[in-house]
């Protein structure tokens, strides 16, 4: 699994992990304690998805941000659909 963690001053990480699995394509960004056990989940980030025949399939133009805005609830409190930035072709 792909992992990066920022030193928090209160003992605490703040982490940036992929996903694994056939949600390979997420990113979950939380906090850990000093134990390395997963504390809270903060945001969410993946390209849209759908399910076709039982498999993901992401998509590669939009991508969904998962915001948990509230400490003591497992389910995200906000989402946003973003699409891909395009450049103007001149």
């Amino acid at each position: 699994m792909n992992k990066i963690s920022i030193q928090l001053s209160n003992n605490y990480k703040l982490i940036a992990e992929q996903n694994t699995g056939e949600f390979d394509k997420e990113l979950f960004i939380g906090i850990e304690d000093e134990t390395g056990r997963y504390h809270q989940d903060l945001v969410i980030v993946r390209p849209t998805y759908k399910f076709e025949n039982n498999d993901v399939v992401f998509g590669s133009d939009k991508f969904e941000i998962l915001v948990f805005g509230e400490a003591d609830k497992e389910d995200f409190t906000d989402k946003y659909t973003v699409p891909l930035y395009k450049e103007d072709e001149e």
